[in-house]
């Protein structure tokens, strides 16, 4: 258990999973969204295509229909079909001619169109005349209900639609329609006049509705008769839901409906009134969702197997350098501060590897620093030890003299002992290293009140720190030091007054005190061998100074305990004067005092 359970805190199986999950939900998601779009898309174009082909279906039904309607008339309307139908006391002679001119009239319009199966005119007067492309074999017409149908009209096209048998007995289905035949003038019927055409032409129409297996097509009249339908049946019915659609519909020339198991689709041809249904098995155009649909598991299959092979080359990838890293800093843990991580990879890696060998020598520096710090004061203690002096004798035997001075009336000599005694006593107590900018400043006017009783020169000193200032904490014996190269390597060399010149400036994070002179100034060969040895001090190196106070001495100390980039700053020029700048840490110092100074 604890092994899994590290398995998978481990950031490689972590970045694993946050892509594969991921990865697998949205591919679940598009898959029921390519399902629900692709049902509803293909439910709504087959419903517009079924209604366009129902559509198209009325348009070509009704030129069909008119091109039916002009023929007939062409027939009835023809003078010598008026004349033959019209003489009913011809001679046998006559009545042979007649049939002959007939049968020629027929004979024209039969070949001028190519789904006509037969064309007959049965006169009142029991004369039947026929043209068809085979024999005929006729029954008696008039006890047939299409013929009282037909002369029971005004004259106008009746439309019998598919019989099979034919209404002249033979065994082929036809299109079957008529019209009642009248004089033009007395507007007395003549005959009946019955077209027989193939049903190719209106089949061909229904065709373009018919998708699938199951799919049937109705053509419907107005009394709801059924006059076509693509797949003859035994009994041509229209189904109960495609009747609902009709009632509903209302005066709608299309409508549609995907209610139950089928697409039906209605459509109107106003001029006939007549009714084309389509109905199409939803279970048709299944079939092709559930193809696309195989399709697109097999694809999201691959994406999937594809997201499992990405994810792993990419959590291996990122965590890599990253357990690399890891075990680069178990080896630190151990001790080893030699150990330097050379990456690369991303860029917030190569950063973090940079900043990590940058924190290995940082924890080198800060060792070495700590070494040196420790040597240094054990050879301080040392030292101490080894100068081990009582020093209240020395401060009670200068107090002595400077009272038997005082007593003879020599106040200036007693005053440069009362100085040293100072200096003494200031410089030989290090029991708190820190001490307040106030007291580096008094130290200082010690030292240089001695200095001017021994030079022959005037020695000048300005101090232009503000009170608020002086209370902050900076290390014991940082002022006097630099006071004292000033007076030796720089004002003692000139005959001229010499002046010095103490400011601070408090700057956002740090505090910057400047020390100028109006001496003699460094060479710059010089000055350029002194530069280089305070940029050395930076290093912290093994060989740890030797020597008094001086300043290397203050610039090691200062580093040492504050870091870079703070210490000491060199700048001068032959005759010129040399300045000398300290930079503190300002929060550390004024902090120690309960709070910043502003």
């Amino acid at each position: 258990m604890l092994l899994k359970t590290v398995r998978l805190n481990s950031i490689n199986v972590r970045l694993f999973l946050w892509f594969l999950i991921p990865t697998l939900i949205l591919l679940l998601m598009m898959t029921g969204i390519f399902y629900f779009y692709s049902s509803q898309q293909l439910n709504t174009k087959i419903t517009e295509i079924s209604r366009k082909n129902v559509l198209q279906a009325i348009d070509n039904l009704s030129l069909l229909t008119q091109g039916y309607d002009s023929m007939s008339k062409s027939i009835t309307a023809n003078s010598d079909v008026q004349r033959v139908l019209s003489d009913t006391e011809a001679t046998p002679a006559l009545q042979l001619i007649n049939e002959r001119v007939i049968i020629s009239e027929l004979e024209a319009v039969f070949n001028s169109r190519s789904d006509l199966v037969g064309l007959h005119i049965i006169a009142f007067s029991g004369k039947i005349y026929s043209y068809e492309a085979s024999t005929p074999v006729y029954k008696s017409f008039d006890r047939s209900p299409w013929y009282e149908k037909i002369r029971k009209s005004q004259g106008e096209m009746i439309w019998l639609g598919m019989r099979e048998p034919t209404l002249t007995a033979k065994d082929e289905p036809v299109f079957s329609f008529g019209r009642l035949v009248y004089d033009l003038y007395s507007r007395e019927p003549l005959g009946v006049l019955l077209v027989e055409a193939s049903p190719k032409p209106i089949l061909s129409m229904l065709s373009n509705l018919h998708m699938g297996t199951n799919s049937q097509a109705y053509v419907v009249d107005s009394a709801g008769s059924v006059l076509a339908q693509q797949g003859m049946i035994d009994e041509l019915m229209p189904s109960e839901a495609a009747a609902k659609v009709i009632r509903e519909k209302g005066d709608a020339h299309l409508a549609s409906s995907t209610e139950g198991p089928n697409l039906i689709v209605v459509g109107d041809e106003p001029q006939l009134g007549w009714t084309i249904t389509g109905i199409i098995p939803k279970s048709n155009f299944q079939v092709q969702l559930e193809e696309a649909n195989r399709f697109f598991l097999l694809v999201l299959f691959c994406l999937l197997t594809a997201s499992i092979i990405l994810a792993t080359i990419l959590s291996r990838t990122i965590s890599a350098p990253i357990i690399r890293l890891v075990r680069e800093m178990k080896v630190v843990e151990r001790g080893n501060l030699n150990a330097i991580v050379e990456m690369r990879s991303f860029e917030e890696m190569n950063y973090l590897a940079a900043n990590f060998n940058s924190m290995i020598d940082r924890v080198k520096q800060l060792v070495e620093r700590v070494r040196i710090a420790t040597a240094s004061e054990k050879n301080a203690q040392i030292h101490a030890l080894q100068s081990q002096v009582n020093p209240h004798f020395l401060y009670n035997t200068l107090d002595m003299i400077y009272w038997e001075l005082d007593e003879s009336k020599q106040e200036r000599l007693g005053e440069i002992v009362l100085s040293l005694s100072r200096m003494f006593r200031y410089s030989s107590e290090w029991e708190h290293s820190d001490v307040t900018l106030r007291e580096e400043l008094d130290q200082t006017q010690h030292y240089l009140h001695i200095i001017q009783a021994r030079s022959s020169h005037a020695l000048e000193i300005r101090i232009e720190i503000p009170d608020e200032w002086q209370q902050v904490s900076i290390p014991k014996m940082t002022l006097q030091p630099l006071i004292e190269n000033a007076v030796i390597h720089g004002l003692s060399r000139q005959e001229r007054a010499g002046i010095i010149r103490i400011d601070l400036e408090a700057q956002e994070q740090d505090l910057v005190l400047r020390i100028q002179d109006n001496g003699i100034g460094i060479p710059s060969d010089r000055l350029a061998e002194l530069q280089q040895s305070l940029e050395q001090a930076t290093e912290l190196e093994s060989d740890y100074f030797e020597g008094g106070i001086g300043l290397m001495n203050v610039h090691r100390r200062l580093i040492l305990k504050f870091g870079q980039p703070y210490g000491l700053k060199l700048a001068s020029c032959d005759n010129g004067g040399t300045t000398v700048t300290i930079r503190l840490p300002r929060r550390t110092l004024t902090a120690e005092l309960g709070g910043e100074s502003t």
